[in-house]
């Protein structure tokens, strides 16, 4: 959500900066806060994050399908609102990706490799007599 002084400012540079055509255009629509907007898409993503989670818990498999995908498409509106591209938050959760990766890589050491499937043990104990 925007800090408020930052959207204040952005409808204070939006009307001293509009044109003839933009006025005439805002004249035929009735004046809606901004906040609305944002109100009315926050509630609709919470519905369907609901949706979706409750139908997870029931295990309904086409209704989690319908939900997610209305869900990003709310997420979507969001990003919009705020004039963020699609290919930034894209770019962010590949960044994650790859960091994870990364760490995962770097926290096994190199004679833990797999063979045959399965991750070879340092050292095996074959007994438990002390020496």
């Amino acid at each position: 959500m925007q800090h408020p002084s930052r959207s204040s400012a952005r409808l204070a540079h939006n009307s001293t900066g509009s044109s003839a055509s933009q006025a005439a255009e805002s004249a035929d629509k009735p004046y809606r806060d901004p906040t609305a907007d944002i109100m009315a898409t926050c509630n609709k993503a919470g519905l369907h994050a609901t949706a979706c989670v409750a139908a997870f818990i029931d295990r309904r498999k086409p209704d989690i399908v319908r939900e997610s995908a209305n869900f990003m498409q709310e997420l979507a509106a969001i990003w919009a609102l705020e004039g963020l591209e699609p290919e930034e938050i894209w770019t962010e959760i590949l960044r994650r990706i790859e960091v994870g990766e990364l760490f995962l890589r770097l926290n096994q050491p190199p004679h833990r490799k797999k063979q045959n499937g399965r991750t070879p043990r340092p050292w095996r104990i074959s007994t438990s007599k002390l020496p």
